[in-house]
C-alpha cells in the first residue's frame, strides 16, 4: 500500500533545508485545504478530465467539482485558464501520463511513499515534467525547483529502463499570471541533485533521532529559516528559530520578547546600500512571520484563549446591499423615479468584451476592431529581487534632495 510522503515533493523546499521543521511539524494536525488550495485541486481535476478524455475544458462548463467542504463550478474563466495548460501540454506530443503516481521511496527512504505529478511526457529522448499551478499570488520558478526535480527523479526511475532518456525538461504553468517557467537538465545533472536529496533525508533522520534522544529539545543546527522554507510551514507562528532570526535581523542587539518592544525612530542613514539590500531581502520572510503571528493570535482569541494585551472586536462592516433586490426595485418604482435615476448604465469593460469574444458573441473579425480602442496604463515602479524575470527600469542617479536637517523636519 502506498502512502503520501511526509517528505513530500511539494514540501521539499522546506524539509531539504530545514529538517527541524519536520520534527516540530509532527505536532501540528493536518487542517485540510483552504479555499485557495481547494480551488487549485479543482483546476487540476478539470485539467485531468480534458487531457485524459481528449476534450477541451469548455466541455465541462457548469460541472461541479467538490473538494473537501468546498464546491466549485467550472465557469468560463476556469475553463479558459486551464485550457492554456492543456494546450501547452498537448503541444509537446510524445507519450503522456496524466496525474502520474510516482514512487519516491528510493529517494526518501519512507516505505511506500509516493508523489503525484500533474503530467509526465516522454518525447523522444526527453523526459518532460509539467506542473499546473492555479494560484495568482506568488510566482513559482522552475529553475532550482526541488519539487519538480524530485518528480523528475521519480519519473526517471520509472521509465529509464524502457526509454532512452538523455535530457529532462521541467515546466511550470501559471495561467492566471500568464506565466510559464522552464528548466532543462541533463540526466547526469539530475542524478547529482538526487545525491543532495539523499543527504537532506539523512539530516531529517538525524533530526528525528536527536528529538527522540532529547525529548522537548531540538538543536539549532537543524533549523534554517528562509523565505521558501518557511512560506507554507505549519510551525511558522511557533518556531523559535524563525522568531530569533526575525528579531536578530530587525534589532542590533538581543531583544527580550518577554518585555514590550519599544519602537525607535532614527532618521540618520546608518548603513550603506549593501546592508539595505540585505535587509530588503529579509522583508518577505519577516512579513510572512508577522502574518503568521497575527493569524495565531486571532485563532487563540477565537478559541476563547486570552492573549494579554489583545481582544476581538467587530471589524469594518460590509458595504450596504439590498436585502431583496426585486422588492427594493418595486419600492423604488412606486416612488415614480425616472429610469436613469433608478438604474446605472455603463459601457462594458475590455475584460468583459474579451469574454464575449471568447464565447463567440463578438466574432473573430469584429474583435480586432476593438484593439485600437483599448489602452492600459503603465505599471508603477516596484522593487523586485534581481532574479525577477521582468527587465529592470533604467533610472538616472540623482543627488539627495534633502539634507539631514530637512529630513528631520519631515519626520
Amino acid at each position: 500500500m502506498t502512502t503520501h510522503a511526509q517528505l513530500s515533493p511539494s514540501g521539499a523546499s522546506r524539509w531539504m533545508t530545514c529538517p527541524g521543521s519536520v520534527v516540530l511539524g509532527e505536532a501540528y494536525p493536518d487542517t485540510g485545504s483552504n479555499e485557495y488550495a481547494a480551488e487549485g485541486t479543482a483546476a487540476h481535476e478539470l485539467a485531468s478530465w480534458a487531457l485524459t478524455e481528449g476534450t477541451d475544458t469548455v466541455a465541462y462548463l457548469g460541472r461541479k467539482i467538490v473538494v473537501e467542504e468546498f464546491t466549485f463550478v467550472v465557469d468560463q474563466d476556469m475553463a479558459d485558464y486551464v485550457q492554456q495548460y492543456v494546450d501547452n501540454t498537448r503541444a509537446i506530443g510524445g507519450e503522456l501520463f496524466v496525474e502520474q503516481r510516482l514512487s519516491i521511496e528510493h529517494l526518501t527512504g519512507e516505505e511506500g511513499a509516493h508523489g503525484t505529478s500533474d503530467a509526465v511526457i516522454i518525447a523522444g529522448t526527453e523526459l518532460v515534467i509539467r506542473d499546473l499551478k492555479y494560484g495568482q499570488g506568488v510566482k513559482v520558478y522552475a529553475p532550482g525547483n526541488h519539487q519538480l526535480r524530485i518528480y523528475a527523479l521519480a519519473a526517471l526511475a520509472e521509465y529509464e529502463l524502457t526509454h532512452d532518456i538523455q535530457t529532462v525538461r521541467m515546466c511550470i504553468d501559471m495561467p492566471r499570471l500568464a506565466y510559464v517557467s522552464e528548466d532543462v537538465m541533463t540526466v547526469d545533472a539530475l542524478l547529482e541533485f538526487g545525491k543532495t536529496v539523499a543527504r537532506s533525508c539523512e539530516r531529517v533522520r538525524a533530526a528525528v533521532q536527536y528529538a527522540e534522544n532529547n525529548p522537548g529539545e531540538m538543536h539549532e543546527k537543524y533549523f534554517a529559516p528562509s523565505e521558501d522554507a518557511c512560506r507554507w510551514c505549519p510551525v511558522k507562528p511557533d518556531c523559535p528559530a524563525l522568531r530569533n532570526h526575525v528579531l536578530t535581523t530587525v534589532a542590533d542587539d538581543f531583544v527580550d520578547v518577554t518585555e514590550p518592544i519599544e519602537p525607535q525612530i532614527n532618521v540618520e542613514r546608518e548603513f550603506d546600500n549593501d546592508t539595505l539590500g540585505n535587509l530588503m531581502a529579509a522583508i518577505p520572510l519577516i512579513e510572512d512571520w508577522c502574518k503568521a503571528i497575527r493569524a495565531k493570535t486571532e485563532s487563540e482569541l477565537l478559541a476563547g484563549h486570552p492573549v494579554p494585551g489583545f481582544k476581538l472586536v467587530e471589524g469594518k462592516r460590509g458595504n450596504r446591499a439590498w436585502a431583496d433586490q426585486s422588492q427594493a426595485e418595486e419600492v423604488l418604482k412606486s416612488m415614480r423615479l425616472k429610469m436613469d435615476e433608478m438604474y446605472d448604465l455603463k459601457l462594458i469593460s475590455p475584460t468583459t468584451a474579451e469574454k464575449l469574444h471568447k464565447s463567440g458573441k463578438i466574432g473573430p473579425r469584429q474583435w480586432p476592431r476593438l484593439q485600437d480602442h483599448i489602452t492600459r496604463a503603465d505599471g508603477k515602479p516596484s522593487v523586485a529581487p534581481e532574479t525577477d524575470d521582468r527587465p529592470a527600469l533604467v533610472v538616472t542617479a540623482t543627488e539627495d534632495e534633502f539634507d539631514d536637517e530637512t529630513a528631520c523636519d519631515l519626520v
